[in-house]
């Protein structure tokens, strides 16, 4: 078993159930050895983990040192592999590891240039070496996410809005949720944000929306501009009537539609006649689901209203008479921006077997 630090994103409950359900996907056995804020270590017996497949990962690191004494570390830090450069930017978040590379590398006659604190992953990937000190745990960058990958399948398709569609990051993280190992249907599928990181990880993808014309314009771009192997699929319906167009599908993984757009507080009739329509809206397509699949990874709105009493859908109604159970106490999880009026509840769900 080796041992590998994650330095998770902003969400850090999100992107941690996103790494133990990518590890159960993969079937990598872990353990977990130390968690502080965004700074996660585990044991695993395999290192199949590839950051790009992550949507709530910023970094991974390899541990080449730990829990020895000072001295020990110190006498490492002179022997261990270095890049074999003659200049070498780097980075470290502890003084005293900082002073004993610098040392090394005058003595080596290698030209190195310090970078204080980068968070920015944008800047981390130019780095030649960047050290991460935890807990008596010394740990080696090995992996970062490029956000210039997003950007470029983000913001450069024909149809973006960026009021309407969910970001490829939590696409992604959505999708690792499910566990899905062939394929997911979006029965709200939109400009296709789902079904198109779906298709870039290798799974067959099944859209369902009253207008497909978004989706279809994205994917066809993407097929053109990505290597896309996988069935994709595009049905134009409503989700209340979904088992009419799917009969059996893996995995369903959504973000349905969550209401008018907001963009003042709503009193709170006003908040409780939107939420009460969507329960409804709902209610119609959980029975729908019931009869398709065994897995949901799904987003729900909270609405806050403008005396900030947070309104949501009534889960314990949503799942009557469909044998769908909440994966696990930890959910749901919640996915807000600063300021916004509408928070996102995140939940899994998974058919009981009778």
């Amino acid at each position: 078993m080796e041992e590998y630090l994650f330095v998770l994103g902003r969400d850090k409950e999100l992107s941690l159930l996103e790494l133990l359900c990518y590890f159960s996907k993969k079937n990598i056995k872990y353990e977990m050895k130390g968690k502080w804020i965004n700074l996660v270590i585990f044991s695993t017996d395999k290192n199949n983990f590839d950051i790009d497949e992550l949507g709530g990962t910023i970094k991974i690191a390899k541990i080449i040192f730990k829990k020895g004494n000072e001295e020990n570390l110190m006498k490492f830090l002179r022997e261990f592999e270095i890049p074999n450069k003659n200049k070498i930017y780097y980075s470290v978040n502890d003084d005293l590891i900082k002073e004993t590379l610098s040392k090394r590398f005058k003595e080596e006659e290698i030209k190195a240039y310090y970078k204080r604190n980068v968070q920015d992953p944008s800047d981390a990937l130019k780095l030649d070496l960047e050290l991460i000190f935890f807990k008596n745990y010394l740990a080696k960058v090995i992996q970062v996410s490029n956000p210039k990958i997003y950007k470029k399948r983000d913001e450069v398709r024909p149809r973006f809005d960026e009021k309407k569609v969910i970001s490829i990051r939590l696409a992604k993280i959505l999708i690792n949720l499910s566990q899905a190992k062939k394929e997911i249907l979006d029965p709200f599928c939109g400009a296709g944000t789902m079904l198109q990181e779906a298709l870039l990880m290798n799974l067959d993808a099944y859209g369902l929306d009253v207008n497909i014309k978004e989706a279809r314009d994205n994917l066809l771009w993407l097929s053109k501009n990505f290597k896309v192997k996988n069935k994709i699929k595009l049905i134009q319906g409503d989700s209340r009537n979904l088992s009419r167009y799917i009969k059996n599908i893996e995995a369903v993984v959504t973000e349905p539609y969550l209401g008018p757009y907001l963009k003042t507080y709503p009193n709170e009739e006003e908040a409780r006649n939107i939420i009460s329509r969507l329960n409804l809206l709902y209610l119609r397509v959980f029975q729908e689901l019931s009869k398709i699949t065994n897995k949901i990874v799904i987003i729900l709105p909270v609405i806050l209203t403008r005396n900030r009493r947070r309104l949501n859908i009534d889960i314990k109604n949503l799942l009557r008479n469909t044998n769908f159970k909440i994966a696990n106490s930890q959910l749901p999880i919640i996915y807000k921006h600063k300021g916004s009026i509408l928070e996102r509840e995140i939940w899994i769900f998974n058919k009981q077997k009778l």
